[in-house]
């Protein structure tokens, strides 16, 4: 019995964005699919969108190019919440996006999932504190470096995280100092990160939920 074959569409903020999510969505449907029996071949594509276009054109314009060439099923949507929760991106973005793609006729993909963390995708990169002080090389605790609590309370986890790594960056010898940058750190966390870490945050396991019922929607999967 030939597996199934599903292709997946990624949209990102930014390229750091997607250095981080690119292994975390990879591994998170391998999981969803091991867990529920499926033999799945998956295949994961970024798609290119204009930045100079306002979000809804974005997204809509690189549905559409990417399909004359190639097909996917689903098409995951990431754009950070700026906010405590995601109801404000959601009503402004996220619903207005769903309902144009809906319509439109000529769109093939109309399966979208929203990938939002709360305040910044930082936050998702906190949610193994252990991993990340290995990852930055530190005997400093979480608290030393101001980051002890729960990182989707952290109003700005991008500066956390840079302020977290000039503490350690001043203690190195200036000869042997290289600095480490926040840079550095987005594909290594999203490649080592354990998806059970990262479903402790509600705003991943929104994300995680909406796409395990779409793939079982699609019968990727049988839950």
């Amino acid at each position: 019995m030939s597996n199934k074959q599903l292709f997946i569409g990624l949209i990102s903020e930014g390229s750091t964005d997607t250095r981080f999510l690119f292994s975390v969505v990879d591994r998170t449907i391998k999981q969803l699919v091991y867990d529920f029996g499926s033999n799945v071949e998956i295949y994961i594509e970024e798609l290119k969108k204009d930045s100079g276009k306002k979000f809804i054109k974005q997204i809509i314009d690189a549905n559409l190019a990417y399909q004359k060439e190639n097909f996917i099923n689903i098409l995951l949507v990431h754009c950070d919440a700026d906010n405590k929760d995601d109801s404000k991106v959601l009503k402004e973005k996220y619903i207005p996006l769903i309902e144009n793609i809906k319509s439109n006729k000529d769109i093939i993909c109309k399966e979208i999932i929203p990938v939002i963390p709360i305040y910044m995708i930082e936050s998702w990169m906190l949610a193994d504190i252990d991993l990340f002080l290995d990852e930055i090389s530190t005997h400093k605790t979480k608290s030393e470096l101001g980051i002890n609590g729960n990182p989707e309370s952290f109003t700005n986890p991008k500066n956390k995280i840079k302020e977290a790594l000039q503490i350690i960056n001043q203690e190195k010898p200036k000869k042997r100092r290289k600095d480490l940058q926040i840079s550095d750190l987005y594909q290594i966390i999203g490649q080592k990160i354990e998806i059970e870490k990262l479903i402790e945050l509600n705003s991943f396991k929104n994300f995680y939920n909406q796409i395990s019922d779409s793939l079982a929607k699609l019968k990727f999967i049988y839950k």
